[in-house]
């Protein structure tokens, strides 16, 4: 239930940062409105999954690069959960994570991370 929890809120910020101009676009579920909320549902479950699966992986083969750049690395590790993201949504025919450029999908990086973080804290549940 948690990760169905996660996925949603995922998907709430995966939702607002495509309204700001940050190269963030998500393409599919023309038919109609739950077609679209369907979407953005499955693009949030497949980030909370890469969160949670290929997340600590990369964290724990970036250590070294994060504390030589204390701490900063973290974004480019989140750009990378975007990129992953995005790549696997384009193996669905009918939904698609589209990405920018490097800087401004690092920024929607950013605020996809903040925007989760925020919603996780105040949505009960949410939280272990």
């Amino acid at each position: 239930m948690r990760f169905v929890l996660l996925s949603a809120i995922t998907a709430v910020a995966v939702w607002l940062v495509t309204f700001l101009p940050l190269g963030v676009e998500v393409t599919g579920g023309d038919a109609g409105p739950w077609a679209r909320i369907g979407v953005f549902l499955l693009v949030g479950a497949v980030m909370a999954a890469a969160n949670l699966i290929l997340k600590p992986v990369v964290d724990a083969l970036a250590l070294p690069i994060k504390i030589l750049t204390l701490g900063l690395f973290s974004l480019v590790v989140s750009w990378f959960m975007l990129w992953v993201t995005a790549w696997l949504t384009t193996l669905v025919p009918w939904a698609e994570l589209t990405i920018g450029a490097f800087w401004e999908t690092l920024g929607a990086a950013l605020l996809i991370s903040i925007c989760t973080a925020v919603l996780s804290a105040v949505v009960p549940g949410a939280r272990r």
